[in-house]
């Protein structure tokens, strides 16, 4: 008996619960809703903290911008920390990169990376070819066209991954009617592709746009677009069939040339041109992406068919080769897959030495300090292994130091907390190690000696037992501090090696503000 609709969504809910939640899906909404809010401090820290948050994205996001399509942004100098990365390439760009990089970790499971694999390549594909054809057509949430391009295929990726059996099915049967996948599905499972990505992108709480554009619609039956959301849902639906079409095993020429005549009747100022010079900039980015994370498609229809279609040459029907898969899967499962990559971050003390090397040739440049401040906070961050970091800097009264903005577990809350008034006489260990300009180490809270010296606030609130106090003060003058934490002891966070470069990057905090002042 033919599934209902509601029990195919039913089943892929439950796979996420056996399963797994779609491959790091969680943080794409939250990188995708951090990144809508205003453009404000608040909002860069809580990306860079969205980032930090997961470690192999970090490394991931981290390599690619030091890859050799980002280079023209490094300034002659390799990115070292997510923050520095925000400030040269973007709040909107990191976000693009980042998006694209969670969409290529989905493939984990040595079954499914072929389908998989095939999926992501045409979900990344079309959010690029999309998003440079509305730059060139002078639309504007260039943003939000490469999202919501990019997940307009979400009910396939979903199926794909939780219902394998049921997509072999609907892929055999779409090749022998010589029709989409989309239509296919709803005879093996009842319900489109479009309908599932829908519905589950409800239940992530991806915006109303992003999930209208989801919905599979004709080209041809298209207006022309006359709001901002017209525009976006045209340039999805327009990337995502040509990129269903650069799939297919031969291409069928009518139907391409319909699609870009259809495409271009939308949009007045559009034409053949303009659509040929956008794939060919759109493939070279696709390849730079796929190289980067050391990405083998050379096999597959996107590269061969794409090539002769910018070229317009002829497509030739050549037998698809199958790629070696321990090659394919082993550049995706491991964080560190480049051996000779410079940019690639071992160790906590790789960590510290890059960044301190970062801040300095920074310091060289013109700088806002709290951007500077932020890379600093963040190689302590990663360097020091830390549970949660804060900055904190003297208010305008000059009466307290206030947390400013910081990384880790809850740090949001806990940044409305992290306050003590400046008192040269008090006897708790925040005062005097400001007092005294001195890196304090408390390994546990707990111990007699140091318990009077320990505020409650710290107590109740952090519920810490290490923590580190680096103090900043410039002619004697306290200016503000940064506290750092760890869940457990950590007894390599107090090897020599690093607390060397801790006072190193409280020297560079103390030049950074007496430069700004």
């Amino acid at each position: 008996m033919t599934e209902t609709r509601t029990s195919v969504i039913a089943r892929i809910l439950d796979g996420m619960k056996t399963k797994g939640e779609f491959p790091t899906m969680g943080r794409t909404v939250a990188l995708v809703n951090t990144q809508t809010k205003a453009d404000s401090k608040a909002s860069i820290d809580e990306l860079t903290s969205t980032i930090l948050d997961d470690i192999a994205l970090t490394n991931k996001l981290l390599r690619l911008v030091n890859s050799s399509y980002y280079v023209k942004y490094n300034r002659g100098g390799k990115i070292n920390t997510i923050s520095r990365t925000i400030q040269i390439l973007g709040f909107n760009h990191v976000r693009d990169v980042a998006l694209s990089i969670v969409l290529f970790e989905t493939i984990k499971d040595n079954s499914l990376a072929l389908d998989l694999r095939e999926a992501v390549l045409i979900s990344f594909l079309s959010g690029v070819i999309s998003k440079r054809m509305g730059s060139r057509l002078g639309v504007r949430d260039l943003e939000e066209v490469f999202i919501c391009s990019m997940y307009h295929t979400l009910g396939k990726l979903l199926v794909v991954f939780y219902l394998p059996d049921e997509h072999k099915k609907i892929k055999e049967l779409a090749k022998l009617n010589k029709i989409s996948e989309n239509e296919t599905a709803i005879t093996i499972l009842n319900v489109a592709y479009d309908t599932i990505g829908m519905a589950i992108a409800r239940h992530w709480n991806f915006s109303e746009n992003t999930i209208l554009c989801m919905q599979k619609v004709p080209l041809h039956k298209l207006a022309k677009p006359t709001t901002s959301i017209e525009n976006i849902r045209c340039l999805s639906l327009f990337s995502n069939n040509l990129c269903e079409l650069i799939n297919s095993e031969q291409v069928n020429l009518n139907i391409w040339k319909d699609t870009l005549k259809n495409f271009i009747n939308l949009f007045d100022n559009c034409n053949e041109g303009i659509i040929n010079e956008v794939l060919e900039a759109s493939f070279n980015i696709l390849m730079s992406h796929c190289e980067s994370n050391n990405f083998n498609i050379d096999y597959s229809n996107i590269t061969k068919n794409l090539k002769f279609l910018i070229k317009a040459q002829d497509i030739p029907v050549i037998q698809q080769e199958k790629p070696v898969c321990a090659g394919s899967l082993q550049i995706l499962d491991n964080t560190y897959d480049n051996e000779g990559d410079s940019s690639e971050i071992v160790t906590p003390e790789d960590i510290l030495a890059m960044g301190t090397l970062e801040i300095t040739n920074t310091l060289l440049e013109d700088f806002s300090l709290n951007d500077i401040l932020r890379v600093i906070l963040e190689t302590l961050y990663r360097g020091m292994e830390f549970t949660r970091t804060i900055i904190s800097i003297k208010n305008a009264k000059g009466q307290s130091i206030d947390g400013r903005f910081g990384f880790g577990r809850n740090i949001e809350n806990l940044l409305k907390h992290f306050r003590f008034p400046i008192d040269k006489d008090s006897k708790d260990i925040f005062n005097i190690s400001l007092s005294n300009d001195s890196i304090v180490i408390i390994n546990n809270i707990n111990d007699i000696e140091v318990q009077s010296c320990i505020p409650n606030w710290l107590r109740t609130v952090f519920n810490v037992q290490t923590f580190i106090l680096i103090p900043i003060t410039v002619r004697k003058m306290p200016i503000g501090l940064i506290y750092g934490d760890w869940a457990t002891v950590n007894p390599q966070a107090l090897k020599k090696s690093r607390l060397r470069y801790v006072k190193m990057l409280k020297n560079q905090a103390v030049l950074a503000i007496k430069q700004s002042m």
